[in-house]
């Protein structure tokens, strides 16, 4: 069955959450540690960004999600109303590594609501790892910036 995990925020802990002075750019991290295999359907979000805010960038950081000799894990990223907004598809999850903001429709969102940025298990893994971690980092304008 899916489950909607929430990573641990590890920005500034203020009214806009972040990294930075308030009028410029900011940082938000979130890291999600795996206690069991993700399946399909499984999301991890991010700490809420602001409504108003401005995302800029979205970078996905993970360790190796799917064990198998034939690693299928698809990675999706997005928001509440489109799943697959900043990237579509990744395989990162098979190896390890880093993907960041790379599908045609990952122009510069301003969100009308406050919103997190979500990893969307769209392709469940051969087998799936039960230890590692899953970082997302969301760089975006704060509201009023």
């Amino acid at each position: 069955m899916a489950t909607t995990f929430n990573s641990t925020n590890t920005g500034a802990a203020n009214a806009v959450p972040g990294i930075g002075d308030g009028h410029g750019i900011k940082a938000v991290c979130g890291v999600f540690s795996l206690a069991a295999a993700l399946v399909i359907n499984d999301v991890i979000q991010s700490p809420v960004i602001p409504k108003g805010a401005t995302i800029l960038d979205v970078i996905v950081n993970v360790t190796d999600l799917d064990t198998g000799g034939s690693p299928a894990i698809t990675l999706d990223v997005g928001y509440g109303v489109d799943p697959d907004y900043f990237v579509q598809a990744s395989t990162i999850g098979q190896t390890g590594g880093v993907v960041r903001s790379s599908a045609a429709t990952a122009a510069p969102l301003t969100l009308t609501d406050n919103d997190t940025v979500d990893v969307l298990v769209k392709a469940a893994p051969a087998t799936g790892a039960t230890t590692g971690t899953v970082a997302v980092t969301v760089i975006f304008l704060p509201p009023n910036a």
